[in-house]
């Protein structure tokens, strides 16, 4: 097994006081043009240094592609840890990887699964859990499409499970004229409009933030001095351990008690597809037109498809997710010699959260679809100075998640303090805060 990297890089820093660099490959392939969070993760972690009992530490991020682990880019010689976001990049994958009968996938899969059983470590973030995990569902077996790719890009090294009670995608369920409450998660992954504060204030507010029990007698959470914290959740799922698991594995934190559907800031109704063929088809060229005037790729063609596709129908069946009390992160150790670490979260630390108001459903339009919103938050508390806070507020536990898949020392962890965001970076990240008032930028934050 490698040893950690330990370099004295300053003739004039104490020769006993070490500097170790964690090196951090991130996932950053989005197979189906939908988009992600993957930009967060180089602010949060890249450069990110803190120094504890004589050592330094240091982030270092890189991105990887998929033609780069074919390519056996990922290894334990050059990386420490795989992070692997979710939305287009941990669910696209889990819905591509899922194609096994493809040598490339295969052998994809094969290369990420030796990078851990050789004891690199791994941190998957919403999808980038789900994709790294087999499902179970309400069912005996995934039924749907989704729920079988899903289930079929498990990469076999996890003893976790991820849940869901049903997941499908929304316009291509076959069955949701009976069963519109089957695209489960999903309703609360796409669909949402712009969120409005208190304040007029208007935000990217897909999700909801949610109050998750921590175990505070693991080290990430030990020193946290409160036994829940907010993290943005936006349709991961619940994770499920076995009853005899073969290694050393741990609940960190779990879902909020109170059913979902119980909660009537948080409860939504299912909408149903009506559009047909026809509405598809006038979908693809409206699609075409927006690419045109927007100076888009024509990639993204089929996903401006999927979102300008309408109309749609409210329902009153109530989308039940069943993640009442059921784990939401989750840390266990591969059982070999080489120990690599594996880190799974099923919501957002990456992402900003706010706090009160409420889901309301859009009735007052002559047309629904996807890319203008079925949903979205109301009478959202006003938020702090360019919602910095609220921006940052989780992110020393995505620090902590990485620093621990990479066997830092439990008392070495990065600190939990509050952030201060450069210039550079908020004119990154803003763009995913608060919304312009343009289509462009509202499809770009689904």
């Amino acid at each position: 097994m490698r040893s950690p990297s330990i370099h004295c890089d300053d003739k004039n820093i104490d020769k006993n006081h070490a500097h170790r660099i964690i090196r951090v490959a991130i996932l950053a392939e989005e197979p189906l043009g939908w988009g992600s969070g993957k930009h967060f993760f180089p602010i949060i972690l890249h450069n990110y240094t803190w120094t504890i009992h004589k050592t330094t530490y240091t982030f270092q991020v890189k991105y990887l592609f998929d033609k780069d682990i074919i390519n056996q880019r990922l290894n334990i010689s050059e990386f420490d840890i795989l992070l692997v976001p979710g939305g287009g990049v941990g669910d696209g994958q889990a819905v591509m990887k899922g194609f096994t009968l493809s040598r490339k996938v295969r052998k994809w899969k094969k290369n990420i699964s030796a990078f851990i059983k050789n004891g690199g470590g791994y941190v998957g973030i919403c999808g980038g859990a789900a994709f790294i995990t087999d499902l179970k569902t309400g069912d005996k077996k995934p039924r749907s499409f989704l729920e079988r790719q899903y289930n079929k890009s498990s990469l076999g090294v996890s003893c976790i499970s991820s849940y869901y009670k049903s997941i499908a995608l929304p316009i291509f369920y076959l069955f949701q004229k009976n069963y519109p409450e089957k695209i489960g998660a999903l309703a609360y992954v796409f669909s949402f409009a712009p969120g409005k504060t208190t304040d007029g204030v208007r935000i990217h507010s897909g999700g909801a933030p949610l109050d998750f029990q921590l175990c505070r007698d693991h080290p990430i959470f030990s020193d946290f001095p409160k036994d829940f914290e907010r993290i943005r959740w936006w349709g991961g799922p619940a994770l499920m351990l076995p009853e005899q698991p073969d290694r050393v594995v741990k609940i960190l934190a779990t879902y909020p008690s109170q059913r979902q559907a119980d909660d009537p800031d948080i409860r939504i109704h299912a909408w149903k597809y009506t559009g047909g063929i026809h509405g598809l088809f006038v979908a693809f060229l409206k699609a075409l037109q927006y690419i045109k005037k927007e100076n888009d790729t024509l990639k993204n063609v089929f996903l401006y498809t999927f979102y300008m596709a309408g109309d749609w129908k409210l329902t009153e069946k109530i989308i039940e997710l069943d993640y009442s009390n059921k784990p939401s992160i989750t840390a266990e150790v591969y059982p070999n010699k080489n120990g690599g670490r594996i880190l799974l979260c099923s919501a957002h630390p990456e992402y900003m959260v706010w706090r009160n108001g409420h889901i309301t459903e859009m009735k007052k339009t002559n047309f629904h679809c996807i890319g203008t919103g079925l949903y979205k938050w109301e009478d959202i508390v006003l938020l702090g100075q360019n919602a910095e806070d609220e921006l940052t507020h989780t992110w020393w536990m995505v620090r902590r998640f990485v620093a621990w898949a990479a066997k830092v020392p439990d008392n070495h962890l990065p600190p939990i303090q509050k952030e201060t965001l450069k210039d550079y970076e908020k004119s990154i990240l803003f763009k995913n805060v608060f919304w312009d008032g343009n289509l462009h930028n509202q499809m770009e934050n689904i």
